[in-house]
């Protein structure tokens, strides 16, 4: 409660600002909420010290967090099939590859890469940072991009004539979709009603997907058509019992690889609307 009003203090929301993220939150405008954005790898500090309520989180970052955490299954990102925009970029075939400069940005993006080399190409690959954002001079050998910038900032073809879709590569091998975020709460926080209202506001989204690419592609860097192929048909925002099951599996190969140190089993919200 707030000394002034004695109303309760509002719900925070913590999301990113990429245009993936839109159809979850554009619009979303309800009483005693609210958002702050940040980028896919900072949200998990956000939600662990306290500084948001719910966060849409790198679904990794549920194995590793140090505070116990649940899924909130009203919606995240994830693909059944291309993403368009986490894609790995390489000047030689991928199976001599032994090294990624990969974007800090995402931690799934990063474990999922490693599955993918090992799944795909029998490779255990080292893995350094690479601030896509701010890179000055030679780009490296071989590197993972994800989020606006690939689409604003793609490689040109003839330096990177090597190039993987790692949401397309995972459905290969497992037939499965793939969950790249999902919303997630500490589990001693009590949400009210705020994920049946994300749940509605993610549903009303699915229907107004012209209006969001006409509001956010530009200032996003994305031509409008693309932005509409991506946002209404590459990406998916439900998450159903296939979703959580892909996200176990995905758990599981990370975990082979000694990428989670132990894998948790997952713990649904119990107010969640699913």
């Amino acid at each position: 409660m707030t000394a002034e009003t004695d109303q309760p203090d509002p719900l925070r929301i913590g999301c990113v600002s990429f245009l993936n993220a839109k159809p979850l939150i554009d619009g979303f405008d309800a009483p005693g909420c609210a958002v702050r954005y940040d980028v896919p790898s900072r949200l998990l500090e956000d939600l662990e010290r306290g500084e948001v309520d719910l966060a849409l989180c790198p679904v990794i970052d549920y194995q590793r967090s140090a505070e116990p955490l649940v899924v909130v299954p009203v919606g995240g990102i994830g693909s059944r099939g291309p993403t368009l925009t986490v894609r790995l970029f390489s000047r030689a075939p991928f199976e001599r590859v032994t090294r990624i400069a990969a974007d800090t940005d995402s931690h799934t993006s990063v474990a999922l890469a490693r599955v993918v080399m090992q799944q795909r190409f029998g490779r255990a690959v080292e893995v350094v940072d690479f601030d896509a954002r701010h890179q000055t001079g030679e780009l490296p050998d071989t590197m993972l991009l994800i989020g606006d910038k690939v689409v604003a900032a793609t490689p040109h073809n003839g330096d990177y004539p090597h190039e993987l879709d790692l949401g397309q590569a995972w459905f290969e091998a497992t037939g499965l979709p793939f969950v790249f975020a999902v919303w997630m709460a500490r589990r001693s926080t009590e949400l009210g009603n705020l994920p049946e209202l994300l749940e509605a506001n993610r549903a009303a989204n699915a229907g107004r997907i012209d209006q969001i690419v006409e509001r956010w592609a530009a200032p996003l860097g994305w031509p409008s058509a693309l932005a509409g192929r991506y946002l209404g048909e590459k990406l998916r925002y439900a998450v159903g019992d296939e979703e959580l099951r892909a996200i176990e599996r995905f758990w599981q190969l990370a975990g082979g690889l000694g990428l989670i140190d132990a894998v948790r089993p997952m713990r649904l919200y119990a107010g969640a609307a699913t």
